[in-house]
């Protein structure tokens, strides 16, 4: 029979709540600001800012509560915090964008609604081509266009007159602006770089052409409104007429990710300090109580990619509005929980900056906190980048998984922490006694190095699936060292502060360089290649880390013989 440790049951339950529902807004949060209209570049600085923020917040508050006795009020609001922040994202307004194309007549009149050059127009996205190769249904658009004299005298010329207003009409520089057009096949411009649509025909007030030409090549820029999804997406670009910084859209976006984020750093820099508490001398027993995060992790996370996608209208614009609702509603009951947890105050100390400095002399923790950073970069691939990865490789190579992508996703987490995470945290003190604290952080980098070369291997984002295990390794048994180590090593005066810096440099220095690093070459080389160079860095890293071992003449806790 098991028996239930009526002790741990609301940590458990916290653990349960709180991490199930930031799951799917943690999860989500980089395609939902690919969404909005930011580019990977300007998502990884926003990360990067993100993790030094909780860099800065996670020591700070576990100095805080070191010295005053305050521990409960900020672990109480500070979850609160967070469902209130992550349900307010439900009402951040988008960037500002236009749908622009280039109407161009020549032997044959196209339509341009992307190009790789010149910055007119947005950036083709050539995956999502793959949308439109079956496409059976006619696709006609509405276009305003700038009001042009060259482009106005010739359309004259080649159209018709009857299209042109008489010269004393003192409209005539509006007379083209409106046109109906409809689309044919897609052209493919490999001289300028351009995508386009062959226009089968044009309709300018009460008259029609079929298969426009002109005499001589002429274009004009419109804004245009199509019935096709696929071609929207395609011609929408961020209207900026000044800089980001302008827009109050960024900014409002900016402060409540910033607050979410505050209010995580705090929630995360308590939960686990608080649990040790509980526990008392059974450190052991932490991935015990940790499990349950990672099981709830994983369930929400397919529960929100359920609804994300079952809400959805469209396969190209997707609705996240059930995840901001159920966010609120698990963080809310989780209140309710943590408000009834027993929680220990720390008795101040007078040494305890002292007593965290006096570690930074000792080189065996100096090279854990090398490590922790290192992981901290390598997880920062998987949680900033492989969503942006898997749609992807969906929209290359496997454009009818789109419509049930976000499923795909949520199923991913899924498998990170039910099937990885959940295992390895719950034999985690299992695994540490038997191999020890220093083994278990090489084995951490080498697993990181397979995950990376597989995700460049992949094609079919489905294959990601069954990778996403060995997250029981990289984060799950990883975790459980990174907590455990910390809590032994601290001095008893400053317990919360040295697992507050370890959760910091894992955070605010790993994830925001991996934010930063990661988004840099994805954008500059694309996913494969960036994941292959993680592949690589991982390796080396863990074959010093095992020189290190093996050429230490100290014991980093091989065995956990630290006491």
């Amino acid at each position: 029979m098991f028996s239930v440790n009526k002790r741990m049951l609301r940590m458990k339950f916290h653990y349960f709540l709180y991490l199930g529902g930031v799951a799917s807004i943690v999860g989500f949060s980089p395609t939902i600001a690919k969404q909005m209209g930011y580019s990977p570049m300007l998502v990884g600085y926003l990360y990067t800012y993100l993790s030094i923020l909780s860099f800065l917040i996670k020591p700070l508050t576990g100095f805080i509560v070191d010295k005053f006795r305050v521990k409960r009020i900020m672990f109480l609001a500070f979850v609160l915090t967070c469902g209130l922040t992550a349900f307010a994202l439900n009402f951040i307004q988008k960037l500002p964008t236009e749908n622009a194309a280039v109407l161009s007549c020549n032997t044959t009149t196209v339509l341009d609604v992307c190009s790789n050059i010149g910055g007119k127009l947005s950036e083709c996205d050539t995956s999502l081509f793959k949308f439109l190769k079956n496409n059976s249904e006619s696709i006609t658009c509405q276009l305003i266009c700038q009001p042009n004299k060259s482009f106005r005298d010739e359309i004259c010329k080649s159209w018709s007159m009857d299209y042109c207003i008489p010269q004393n009409n003192m409209d005539t520089n509006n007379t083209f602006e409106h046109f109906n057009v409809s689309l044919s096949q897609i052209i493919k411009d490999q001289i300028e770089n351009n995508f386009g649509f062959e226009v089968k025909s044009v309709q300018f007030k009460e008259n029609q052409v079929l298969f426009p030409t002109c005499l001589k090549p002429v274009s004009t820029r419109c804004e245009i409104d199509c019935s096709n999804d696929v071609i929207m997406k395609l011609a929408t670009m961020t209207k900026l007429e000044g800089s980001i910084l302008d827009l109050h859209q960024f900014w409002e976006y900016f402060i409540v990710m910033s607050l979410f984020w505050i209010g995580q750093a705090i929630t995360w820099s308590l939960q686990d300090p608080i649990c040790f508490d509980l526990l008392g001398a059974r450190l052991e027993d932490f991935g015990k109580q940790r499990c349950w995060g990672s099981i709830s992790w994983g369930l929400f996370s397919i529960l929100g990619g359920a609804l994300v996608d079952y809400f959805s209208v469209s396969d190209i614009h997707k609705n996240y509005s059930p995840i901001y609702y159920l966010c609120l509603i698990i963080v809310m009951s989780d209140f309710v929980v943590a408000y009834k947890i027993k929680i220990t105050e720390t008795i101040g100390s007078k040494n305890t900056l002292s007593d965290v400095f006096k570690l930074l002399t000792n080189v065996n923790i100096v090279i854990f906190f090398v490590w922790i950073i290192l992981m901290g970069i390598c997880t920062s691939m998987v949680w900033n980048y492989l969503f942006w990865y898997m749609e992807d490789l969906t929209q290359k190579y496997h454009s009818e998984q789109q419509l049930w992508i976000k499923t795909l996703q949520g199923s991913a987490i899924g498998i990170q922490c039910i099937g990885g995470e959940m295992p390895f945290l719950f034999f985690s003190g299992w695994i540490i006694k038997r191999i020890g604290h220093t083994q278990c952080m090489a084995l951490g980098l080498f697993t990181f190095a397979i995950r990376f070369y597989l995700y460049s291997i992949i094609t079919n984002p489905i294959w990601i699936l069954p990778v996403e295990f060995t997250n029981g390794i990289t984060f799950g048994l990883c975790h459980a060292v990174l907590m455990e180590y910390s809590r032994i090593v601290a001095p008893a005066s400053a317990v919360t502060t040295v697992v507050g810096f370890s959760g910091a440099l894992f955070e605010g220095v790993g994830i925001s360089l991996g934010g930063l690093i990661g988004g840099f070459f994805y954008e500059k080389i694309g996913g494969v290649s960036t994941f292959k160079l993680f592949s690589g860095g991982s390796f080396l890293m863990g074959i010093l880390h095992v020189l290190f071992i093996v050429f230490s003449k100290t014991n980093v806790n091989g065995r956990s013989t630290i006491n």
